[in-house]
Order: C-alpha cells, then sequence, then structure tokens
C-alpha cells in the first residue's frame, strides 16, 4: 500500500511518497521513499520489488533513529 504524509522544512511543504512493503515507482525510476515539494503534485506507483527493509511512518520512529539521522548529517549528540 502506498502511503504519503505531508511536512514542513524551512517553510515549505513536502510530500513523503512511501509502501510499506515494496518499491515505488515514477517514470521508470524506482524509490524506497520519496520527498518532493507538494505543489509537483508527483504520483507513484507501487512495485512488486520488495523491500529489504520495510518503510515506517514518521510517528514509528524511536528517539535512536532520530539521533542517527542527525548523526548522519554531521550534528553531533551527546
Amino acid at each position: 500500500m502506498i502511503y504519503t504524509e505531508t511536512f514542513e522544512l524551512n517553510g515549505r511543504s513536502f510530500t513523503r511518497t512511501y509502501s510499506d512493503r515494496f518499491y515505488i515507482e515514477r517514470d521508470g525510476v524506482e524509490y524506497s521513499e520519496a520527498n518532493d515539494p507538494s505543489e509537483f503534485n508527483r504520483t507513484y506507483t507501487e512495485t512488486d520489488h520488495e523491500l529489504e527493509e520495510p518503510n515506517r511512518s514518521a510517528e514509528d520512529a524511536t528517539e535512536s533513529d532520530y539521533i542517527d539521522a542527525l548523526q548522519d548529517l554531521g550534528v553531533e549528540v551527546e
């Protein structure tokens, strides 16, 4: 199933599109998830190519997930 979530970053609206089990596709290119400016109104279809690790929604993120993401961006977390 394809899911979409809208979020704001630096005052601009974005749409995250993902599937819980499969890659999504647009114009022949597969993605594990897509984050697009909301005004683009891009649509994706679900493939039959299963993800190695299922996507999770923002509500499923743990404190450790956020710390790992911040460290990936170069933020020092104590």
